[in-house]
């Protein structure tokens, strides 16, 4: 129970941090002067923080619970 209770702790941190990105990187708006390099960086952020959050949701709300369920 307590190694759950850690990795919940962990996806907030990485939550509040992937939060923090996206505030600095303005929401990931590109504007219309940067080069491809800037393009693709704030794309595949934006994919990075999807996929975070995919993962995350599935571990929270699926692994974790089905864990819990097994330690009782």
């Amino acid at each position: 129970k307590n190694a759950l209770g850690k990795l919940i702790e962990e996806h907030e941190q990485v939550g509040d941090a992937i939060h923090k990105i996206r505030y600095l990187a303005g929401g990931y708006a590109i504007p219309g002067d940067v080069c491809n390099t800037f393009m693709v960086t704030y794309q595949k952020l934006k994919e990075f923080e999807d996929d975070l959050h995919k993962h995350v949701h599935l571990e929270n709300n699926i692994l974790f619970l089905k864990a819990a369920q097994l330690l009782k």
